[in-house]
């Protein structure tokens, strides 16, 4: 009997041991905000022990394990937790919060300025297909980009101009390099198209104001274009179009790409075709070649070169308002050049470098009348940025830039050059105070060996998530710009220096993944504008631009129909140029509108689309008016329209493309040109009251759009 109770005393004992050597650990899983978080998995690591947490976040679990352990927490959309707990018979019980995985949803951004049509961020205001298949752009990305707030609609100068700016003070950037020369041949009073077709992007950012410190020489905004990386298949695409055609090859190899491709243009069957205002004495013709390589170089390292040759010619004869009888003739060749090439690469997982070179040449060889006129630009550029990446989410950058620029120009026997030798280098960090807060400050020095000058650009950026859809965000930012070449060639001196501009800007926006509403009041005080006297230049003008720009796209109310509406309200004035005193300039309508609708037919695999745009009058010069600039155009009015068919021809995809811009046939005037005495006036309309555009776009061995 008394060895049967020791045996039994001994193994209650073992038993007793074993159940007081357990730890019980229990607990609640909750977010930053208190919600409690169902289905978290909770884990001694190294061991079997551990438990989820139920629909209150509760979970209780126990182990055999014994001394510090490392617990650890995993849940899908949150970071992992860990925490080492002491386990030695004592019960624990634990509150966790987890932190949300940063999103495009629920991290705030800087938006302030900046508009995007990317395909990559659900955030991005457009993707960039939407650049291709606006009505009335017909694939040019400048005028697609006019259908947003804070731009102006179509006039008679060529590039973008943005709140109260002049289209000089807009820089266009491909892939961090900036392109000096983004336009085709430069016509009198006539805009022209951009160089860069849409489909070679994945990324277009548009800053109409306080944009980052990366960039530089724009007074009122920038156009950063991203390309594609590599191609993911190999194509053959074959375009013909009304007024010519093209082909473009690509390759996809294992680790690269190779694009090539060339395009033929002859406008002169289309203008026997369409009726012509503009009195064409050799039809717009042009032809030209591309190359476009990437290569991947290890696991994060992309190298891209992209060129591009492309010629042209066309002339035309206009009025001579002092000799009627004696009309002016002008023809323009252009030759182009662009050598682009960047290179990628992280150098750990905190560490980016980005690094370019570009080369480009721009020959004009006009003859204006009984003139010869030759105008060549020459631009070599490296740029190197070192990207840090510290914190959860935030980054530093540095970099650097060398610009050598050279003009030469000619008329008749008389030549000038001048050679400028530009410098920049730009620090700047977005620094995230959490996920709802983030502040992005930035300083940019640049140099001009020309001028003799040296400039200090502070930029500073603050943005605040006020709820899973909606921010508000402010900037400000001090802007530099060279007087442009033209003005510098003229005046040889190193008197002249920087223009300036100071942005101050206040964002709201609300996003969801089918709707975008964007409101953003802006005020923009330039200074140190050039003027002129008729024989000197100085940096005596000044001025401002204010407003308000609005957005809302809505992709959910109608089924398969996209639509966006944008109104600009722009109150400007300026002395600048040879202006008799402050007042709203020629290029600034007070009100546009823009209404981009589009429609897609599943049943019939089309696309049906629509923009109106509407711009209030704006002033022109009447030398019979004693007021300077004081007599209003009448309003503009556009209604395009396009339609886009997919189909299969010889059982190859197939996108067969009608564009009609200004359907109605309004009678557009941007301004007058006068007489010398004033007794004649001519009004400047675009070169075509309608115009018309067919394609068919036909790729072999890919069946996507973009493959195009």
């Amino acid at each position: 009997m008394k060895t049967f109770f020791t045996a039994f005393t001994f193994l209650i004992s073992i038993l007793t041991m074993n159940v007081f050597a357990q730890t019980k650990i229990s607990g609640i899983i909750k977010t930053q905000t208190g919600k409690h978080l169902a289905g978290a998995g909770i884990a001694i690591k190294d061991s079997y022990d551990g438990a989820t947490s139920d629909k209150e976040g509760k979970f209780t679990f126990s182990t055999d394990e014994k001394d510090s352990k490392l617990l650890e927490v995993t849940m899908i959309g949150y970071e992992p937790y860990s925490k080492t707990i002491l386990l030695n018979g004592t019960n624990i019980n634990l509150i966790i919060e987890l932190v949300e995985t940063a999103t495009e949803l629920n991290t705030v951004v800087v938006t302030a300025g900046t508009m995007e049509a990317n395909d990559t961020r659900k955030m991005a205001q457009l993707k960039s297909l939407d650049i291709a298949t606006t009505a009335g752009a017909e694939a040019d990305i400048i005028s697609a980009l006019q259908t947003l707030p804070g731009t102006q609609a179509t006039s008679s100068e060529q590039g973008l101009m943005v709140r109260g700016g002049t289209a000089s003070e807009t820089k266009v950037y491909f892939d961090g390099m900036m392109i000096k020369n983004p336009y085709l041949n430069d016509l009198p009073d006539i805009a022209s198209r951009g160089r860069f077709s849409p489909f070679m992007f994945n990324g277009v950012s548009f800053s109409a104001g306080g944009y980052s410190a990366q960039y530089g020489q724009a007074l009122s905004s920038v156009l950063v274009l991203d390309s594609k990386d590599l191609e993911t298949k190999t194509t053959t695409g074959l375009s013909l179009m009304s007024v010519g055609g093209g082909l473009l090859q690509t390759s996809r190899f294992k680790n690269s790409s190779l694009q090539f491709g060339g395009q033929y243009i002859n406008l002169t069957p289309y203008y026997g075709l369409i009726k012509q205002q503009a009195k064409w004495n050799y039809a717009p013709r042009s032809y030209s070649g591309s190359v476009n390589y990437k290569l991947k170089t290890g696991t994060t390292g992309l190298f891209k070169l992209y060129s591009e040759f492309a010629s042209g010619k066309l002339g035309l004869n206009y009025d001579n308002l002092d000799a009627p009888n004696k009309p002016h003739s002008y023809f323009n060749k252009n030759n182009n050049l662009l050598i682009n090439s960047t290179y990628r690469q992280f150098l750990s997982d905190k560490v980016k470098i980005d690094a370019g070179l570009a080369f480009s040449t721009d020959n004009d060889s006009m003859k204006l009348s009984a003139n010869n006129i030759g105008d060549y630009d020459r631009m070599g550029e490296a740029r190197t940025m070192v990207t840090y990446y510290y914190g959860t989410l935030s980054s530093l950058r540095v970099g650097a830039e060398y610009y050598n620029s050279y003009k030469h120009q000619r008329f008749d026997y008389k030549t000038r050059s001048i050679t400028d030798n530009q410098s920049a280098a730009f620090a700047e960090t977005d620094y995230y105070f959490s996920r709802s807060l983030v502040a992005r400050l930035g300083l940019r020095i640049e140099n001009s060996s020309l001028m003799e000058k040296v400039n200090i650009a502070p930029r500073l950026s603050l943005s605040y998530k006020l709820n899973a859809n909606s921010q508000l965000s402010s900037a400000y930012g001090k802007f530099y710009q060279s007087p442009i070449d033209t003005i510098l060639i003229a005046h040889q001196n190193p008197d002249l220096g920087y223009q300036s501009s100071d942005h101050y800007i206040l964002n709201y926006q609300y996003t969801t993944d089918k709707r975008t509403f964007r409101a953003e009041l802006y005020y923009k005080d330039y200074n140190k504008l050039i003027k002129s006297d008729g024989s000197s230049h100085t940096n005596n003008g000044s001025g401002y631009a204010r407003g308000i720009d609005i957005f809302w796209r809505d992709r959910k109310t109608i089924p398969t129909a996209d639509y966006w509406i944008s109104y600009s309200f722009l109150d400007t004035k300026r002395s600048y140029r040879n202006f008799q005193t402050t007042v709203q300039p020629s290029f600034a309508a007070k009100h546009t509108l823009s209404l981009v609708y589009k429609q897609y037919l599943t049943a019939m695999h089309s696309q049906v689309g629509f923009t109106y745009t509407f711009a209030s009058g704006r002033p022109y010069y009447n030398p019979n008016n004693v007021n300077f600039m004081a007599d209003i155009t009448k309003d503009y009015h556009n209604l395009s329209m396009n339609i886009s068919y997919l189909t299969r021809l010889l059982n190859q995809f197939t996108i067969v493309y009608l564009s009609v811009n200004n359907v109605a046939g309004f009678k557009n005037i941007y301004g007058y040109n006068y007489s010398t005495n004033g007794s004649i006036r001519k009004a400047i309309e675009p070169p075509a009251r309608r115009t018309v555009f067919l394609g068919m776009f036909i790729t072999i061995g890919g069946s996507d759009f973009n493959a195009m």
